[in-house]
């Protein structure tokens, strides 16, 4: 792999192994947007995700993947994911591609996302509580992995139309469940450019 999820995941692996080893059931959803229609194209985060789809079935995962989705494919993938975790033991989500934030909620941009405004974002991209949510009501270990910190065109969009609201392209700080332990490219609040 050649950024930051290399990183992530090899250091998280390490720190989670023991309960991964003992796990019998691993799920993994891991989704790579790169190409997106209103806010260009992204080199690493399809070749991210193929990377790190591989690394984690040759771990014992049983591993959901989508590259270049839109919202429809990205709630199917989910849907998918979260139907896989019943009765496992592990869920890891990985995330790489545009990523925002808005009075502190954090939203994942689905490849055909266009935000003209901040109702758009109940339409048109993916809130991580509802990933989070998925997960802790499914599996005792979860781990997350974001690495949607970009300085993203669909936040600078949102924000030049923003009427009240704090838009940033960073990600927020996220209250972590017990069981799930939480890591980005960047620290919460940051930008993490791509390549």
């Amino acid at each position: 792999m050649r950024s930051i999820a290399t990183i992530l995941l090899s250091g998280s692996l390490m720190v989670a192994g023991a309960a991964t080893a003992l796990a019998e059931k691993r799920v993994a959803l891991v989704i790579g947007n790169s190409v997106y229609t209103h806010a260009g194209t992204l080199a690493n985060p399809g070749n991210d995700a193929t990377d790190l789809a591989g690394q984690l079935r040759r771990l014992g995962f049983e591993v959901v993947e989508g590259k270049n989705l839109g919202l429809k494919d990205m709630s199917v993938k989910l849907r998918d994911f979260t139907r896989a975790m019943d009765g496992a033991d592990v869920g890891l989500f990985f995330y790489a591609g545009h990523g925002l934030q808005v009075n502190g909620v954090n939203y994942l941009a689905p490849v055909d996302a266009e935000l003209k405004s901040q109702a758009d974002l109940d339409f048109e991209t993916m809130p991580l509580d509802l990933v989070l949510k998925q997960m802790e009501r499914s599996v005792k270990t979860s781990l997350v992995f974001l690495d949607a910190c970009r300085n993203s065109p669909l936040a600078r969009s949102l924000a030049a139309t923003s009427r009240g609201g704090s838009v940033s392209s960073g990600l927020a700080r996220v209250e972590q469940g017990a069981g799930m332990m939480i890591a980005f490219a960047t620290r919460p609040g940051n930008v993490a450019l791509d390549g």
